[in-house]
């Protein structure tokens, strides 16, 4: 009879220790929170939010999208890198708080917190110049910023947004001088009021002073020419390098890779719903669609050589 207690006993001791790997195994089994580090409203906010539906439907449990702005992404990504590595909480990220912003030295967070989810859209910035300067691309606007004799104005939201870093990567390989002025929300708007020579704006506010001739794209930000500026080159196809930001998700360092696999999987398919693709068509950018790995490797792509301009320029952390 003792003997039974006893196997019964270990039986029962095999069985609840098991029942944590068990548990493990039905991830997920509550809603997932999606961190998104700006205000609402935005179209990358839009993007995550119907991402998220897909997502939901695709996981079988609730997944929230929560916004927590601040300090231009920094707020909200390092609750998302403190967070439980158990794949409930997730984020939304840029090259801002995942790299440049860690670079400056201006977060509480390293590169090592944090890993790649996938892929979501590009960020179509153009570089715009004001509609007098004789320059229709970036050579003739080079001699022509060399002839001015004056450092050029680059509008921007800071000399560390990764925008700025683009265009001054741009400047340093061209030999032109320049000043980053900060803007709220650099547009075209800068360049007719005269606050600037160049600004960093996004394509689709940037259409209207296009056409009417207030306005010249001189580079179109992305992997392929933006449909919207088609004459528009890209800095790959001039020689600067493959110079672009990007939206994605990330997670905290420690989730595990199946489940980050799976989150990877199901944002991928997500991107392919009608409502996604037709909310990319109707606000005119660019889809982003990298796996974990891809979107990994494009991380370290990137830091090494923000990283490298960022020290150039003496922006990196003493």
């Amino acid at each position: 009879m003792t003997h039974r207690i006893r196997l019964f006993t270990l039986a029962a001791l095999a069985v609840a220790a098991a029942l944590p790997a068990m548990a493990q195994d039905k991830w997920p089994s509550k809603p997932i929170e999606i961190i998104y580090p700006y205000p609402p409203g935005n179209d990358m906010d839009v993007v995550t939010r119907l991402l998220a539906e897909g997502m939901s439907k695709r996981l079988g449990v609730p997944v929230q999208v929560i916004n927590k702005p601040g300090g231009g992404g920094v707020v909200g990504f390092a609750e998302m890198t403190r967070a439980k590595p158990d794949g409930y909480t997730i984020g939304t990220w840029t090259p801002g708080p995942g790299i440049s912003q860690i670079v400056a030295g201006n977060t509480p967070y390293k590169m090592t917190d944090y890993q790649s989810v996938g892929g979501m859209l590009i960020n179509d910035f153009v570089l715009a110049a004001r509609g007098d300067i004789p320059a229709n691309n970036l050579k003739e606007f080079a001699a022509w910023a060399k002839k001015s004799g004056k450092p050029v104005v680059i509008g921007s939201y800071a000399p560390a947004a990764v925008p700025a870093l683009i265009a001054a990567k741009i400047a340093k390989k061209d030999g032109w001088a320049y000043k980053v002025v900060a803007f709220p929300n650099p547009s075209a708007k800068e360049l007719v009021a005269g606050d600037a020579d160049v600004t960093t704006a996004g394509a689709e506010g940037a259409i209207s002073y296009a056409k009417a001739g207030q306005i010249k794209i001189l580079s179109a930000w992305g992997p392929h020419r933006n449909p919207v500026f088609p004459n528009a080159a890209t800095p790959t196809e001039e020689g600067y390098g493959d110079l672009y930001t990007w939206g994605g998700m990330a997670a905290p360092a420690g989730v595990p890779k199946d489940i980050i696999n799976k989150l990877s999987s199901v944002m991928m398919d997500s991107l392919n719903d009608k409502a996604v693709q037709d909310q990319f068509k109707k606000a005119g950018i660019p889809a982003f669609p990298m796996t974990a790995d891809q979107m990994s490797k494009r991380v370290t792509e990137d830091a090494k050589w923000i990283g490298d301009l960022m020290a150039e320029l003496g922006m990196t952390k003493k």
